[in-house]
């Protein structure tokens, strides 16, 4: 593994940010000053930011491949983008609100895989959804909840279930916590609806 390689993925994830969602992305190598006063500084580093939405990663890959370092990243970062950008991203080419998944081969959904650096589009959510989780991040344990009155953000912590069972139109009940998760309220509890 090198930082050619960490760069050339982090690129990947970059390009698909930028020309899905018309946003600009910063990658920088600079191994920041805090961590070379360490004993065992990190060889290479990457900081990726998206400015517009205020989101910052930084770390030193550990992938051996550029999809594998676009994987790391799209995990770490995926909700937050989602949540600040208010689209669902990367879209399934079949349709619906759960977007594609990041994986070590590319986004991942039922239809098969995209290779990071082709997602050329974001899509707005279905508004006609309502009361139902309209997508669910399993490797971050994050999800939205559609509805009519404004969407809301929940993680496992405030899911009352197994989160194992949580699928996009799942029918489930909420109660509003305090805060905000980007552009959503946030959920106190969230609980399957019993049939």
């Amino acid at each position: 593994m090198d930082q050619e390689i960490s760069r050339h993925g982090a690129d990947l994830l970059a390009a698909d940010i930028e020309t899905a969602l018309g946003v600009e992305v910063h990658i920088d190598e600079t191994i920041p000053d805090r961590l070379l006063r360490q004993p065992s500084p990190p060889a290479w580093w990457i900081e990726f930011t998206v400015p517009t939405w205020n989101i910052l990663i930084g770390c030193t890959p550990v992938a051996h491949t550029p999809s594998g370092v676009a994987c790391e990243l799209a995990r770490r970062l995926h909700d937050d983008v989602l949540a600040r950008s208010g689209k669902i991203w990367p879209p399934n080419p079949h349709g619906g609100d759960q977007p594609l998944l990041p994986t070590g081969d590319g986004w991942q959904g039922p239809g098969g895989s995209i290779p990071y650096g082709q997602i050329r589009t974001a899509a707005d959510p279905d508004p006609g959804l309502d009361g139902v989780v309209r997508w669910w991040l399993p490797h971050s344990y994050d999800g939205l909840i559609a509805s009519r009155s404004g969407d809301v953000w929940f993680s496992r912590w405030q899911y009352r279930g197994d989160d194992q069972t949580i699928t996009p139109g799942m029918p489930v009940t909420w109660l509003i916590g305090e805060g905000q998760h980007g552009k959503y309220r946030q959920a106190s509890e969230v609980r399957p609806v019993r049939s």
